[in-house]
């Protein structure tokens, strides 16, 4: 397919380079979520989200969360997302939106280089830095998270912060808030940018607009909870409090934080792009911190995990570190930008294979093929206005309707309440911590038999729909 004559020769092959990496991860996150690796929490729940925005029901209670779309983090930016869904109502759409968001940043990060005069050579050091993130690759996997689309945003927001014009930036950075309300913790980190910059006006207004969406955002979304101040309650019952646990006793994080998993963390996420880094990152570096330190010291280790997207403004931090650094050596010799090129590849290339993930594939996804093809041709028989109690597992699938349940919350009620109920077969194999176990000897195993007997008895018509999937239904 010949590319588009708008764009410029230099820029073709990192155009192509990104459209290959949208293609990979694309295909990775689909296949993970057909062969049943997605949870209800977080794509179940952002995909009955947007599912009721599209139809209406931007007020309406989610079954799964049971809170309105827009009470969890105050994300404005479901509403246009909603549009989109609604063309394609599936889990699809939503992941597909996402891999785009990510594919695009090496032609991104690749045509600011060039814009600052950047050596070729380096510039495809970064393009590559940034395909071979394992972070990259794995926070796009069976998963959705408005605020990951807002990552080309958060970049161009970063390079715009000591450019005269006003038009890009301020856009930029009211979109990216307007994911979730912490993202608060980047427009911090970007104030702290534009004020190492020299840019003390628009630092303080950046700082001002981050804080008042913060306040405001919390208290909208105070029914589903602040996860930042429940994450950080062992510090204190106050902001005050926790800043003086922090400066006088910095110990205690250690408690909910190890140094090993600090030291993991922070590996998997900054070593493909530790050649890149040079004097002139720290502007960028300190713009990461308020994110980092609070990944750091949260007392949920899943902010340190990769496959989250709670370091999704580290990662743009990073890239524009990197873009700083690289803007400054275009006089290193060719032998020097060569080294540079080789060490990103090897550091690049050792972080994918150390934090990738690739085999879970093989030991967690691929065994459940014929558990997921069983599930597809039952879910067939289900219309989409039907309500539904399943599994976690399955309820990502299913989300896009009014009313669908988990058996594993409590208070799902009296199951002869539903029109359909999908289990998985006793034999099939589940993801239990990381292992396949069948269902019958897994956590769940008791439970999904016991509410096999309820709707039995309820005069529910319950049958094994193929050796994976066994269907409950009224009448």
């Amino acid at each position: 397919m010949p590319m588009p004559s708008s764009v410029h020769p230099s820029r073709r092959p990192f155009v192509i380079l990104s459209v290959l990496y949208t293609a990979v991860l694309f295909s990775s996150t689909a296949w993970q979520h057909y062969l049943l690796g997605s949870q209800v929490w977080d794509l179940g729940i952002f995909e009955q989200f947007n599912w009721l925005i599209a139809n209406g029901g931007l007020n309406q209670i989610s079954s799964l969360r049971n809170i309105t779309p827009l009470q969890d983090h105050f994300s404005l930016l479901l509403l246009p997302i909603a549009l989109v869904y609604k063309l394609s109502p599936n889990a699809y759409t939503l992941l597909g939106l996402q891999s785009l968001a990510i594919g695009c940043m090496p032609a991104l990060a690749a045509d600011l280089c060039l814009r600052k005069g950047v050596n070729r050579g380096l510039t495809w050091a970064l393009a590559l830095a940034i395909v071979l993130s394992p972070y990259g690759f794995l926070v796009n996997r069976g998963d959705f998270h408005s605020d990951v689309l807002t990552l080309p945003l958060m970049l161009v927001a970063i390079r715009e912060a000591d450019q005269p014009r006003r038009w890009l930036y301020y856009p930029c950075l009211l979109l990216t808030l307007f994911a979730k309300n912490a993202q608060a913790l980047f427009g911090i980190g970007l104030g702290l940018y534009a004020l190492a910059k020299g840019q003390r006006n628009r630092a303080a207004i950046t700082l001002a607009l981050s804080l008042g969406w913060w306040f405001l955002a919390t208290e909208m979304s105070s029914a589903g909870g602040d996860h930042v101040g429940i994450r950080l309650a062992y510090l204190g019952d106050s902001k005050l409090e926790i800043l003086t646990t922090l400066l006088t006793r910095p110990w205690v994080v250690l408690h909910e934080s190890s140094p090993d998993s600090i030291l993991l963390y922070s590996l998997g996420l900054t070593l493909p792009f530790l050649a890149l880094l040079g004097r002139a990152s720290w502007r960028a570096l300190l713009g990461c911190s308020p994110i980092y330190l609070t990944n750091i010291i949260s007392a949920s280790s899943i902010q340190r995990e990769l496959n989250h997207h709670y370091s999704i403004g580290i990662l743009a931090f990073l890239i524009g570190a990197c873009i700083d650094a690289l803007a400054q050596s275009n006089q290193a010799s060719l032998l020097r930008r060569k080294r540079v090129l080789f060490a990103t590849m090897l550091l690049g290339v050792a972080a994918f294979l150390g934090y990738g993930r690739v085999s879970y594939f093989s030991s967690r996804y691929l065994p459940r093929l014929q558990e997921a093809r069983d599930f597809q041709q039952a879910k067939q028989q289900i219309g989409p206005n039907d309500s539904v109690l399943t599994i976690a597992n399955y309820a990502a699938h299913m989300a896009g309707r009014s009313r669908i349940e988990q058996i594993e919350k409590p208070g799902y009620g009296a199951v002869s309440q539903y029109d359909w109920i999908v289990l998985p077969a006793p034999e099939i194999p589940i993801n239990i911590g990381g292992k396949l176990r069948p269902v019958r000897r897994s956590k769940i195993g008791g439970t999904v038999a016991q509410i096999r007997r309820q709707a039995e008895a309820a005069g529910m018509n319950c049958r094994a729909a193929n050796p994976s999937i066994v269907l409950c239904s009224k009448g």
